[in-house]
């Protein structure tokens, strides 16, 4: 897969992130960001097809690793 220069995300969509990118579920993400869970949901599909990534883990990993998703001390 090419570079992240294509790839724009959401200020919604990248706090979802991190909370997913934490082990969170979509309804523990929901509490936090006082959504809904199927809100959360919609953000990570969203933030997978913008991605082109297969699953969570693999869209993680390229957010991660393009600079798209920082780690936080949490």
């Amino acid at each position: 897969m090419s570079g992240s220069e294509n790839v724009q995300l959401t200020s919604r969509e990248l706090d979802v992130l991190q909370y997913v990118a934490m082990g969170r579920s979509a309804k523990e993400t929901a509490i936090e960001l006082n959504i809904a869970p199927c809100t959360v949901e919609r953000h990570v599909e969203n933030v997978r097809l913008k991605t082109r990534t297969r699953n969570r883990a693999h869209m993680i990993a390229y957010v991660i690793r393009e600079g798209l998703l920082t780690e936080r001390s949490n």
